[in-house]
């Protein structure tokens, strides 16, 4: 069973950089945008359920399981209707995957 007090460790310990996902500390605007506008087939300004989840499996560096992809997928469409628009995109992209990171980090300890 998890503690609470390790738990709390981990978040708040002196090496709670390793908890950020090493993508992120590439994360190039101008890049994101490109790779953005690339899984938009359609041009719609947003990314669909499949063209986002595409594009979190061709990311170079990124080493996201399904499991990863789906969530990241399921956790981005803030507004609820059913697309990622770019705001989306990049308002949060670095947060859900310093999310995985450290979820996968107390997954390692126990």
């Amino acid at each position: 069973m998890c503690k609470k007090q390790q738990i709390l460790k981990l978040t708040q310990s002196d090496d709670t950089p390793k908890n950020r996902h090493p993508a992120n500390e590439e994360i190039d605007e101008l890049e994101m945008f490109r790779v953005f506008k690339k899984f938009d087939r359609n041009g719609n300004g947003s990314l669909e359920f499949s063209e986002y989840t595409q594009c979190l499996a061709e990311c170079p560096n990124m080493e996201l399981t399904k499991s990863d992809i789906v969530s990241l997928a399921m956790s981005a469409d803030l507004n609820g209707d059913g697309v990622i628009d770019f705001e989306e995109f990049m308002k949060h992209y670095s947060d859900f995957l310093d999310m995985l990171e450290f979820n996968r980090s107390i997954s390692k300890s126990y």
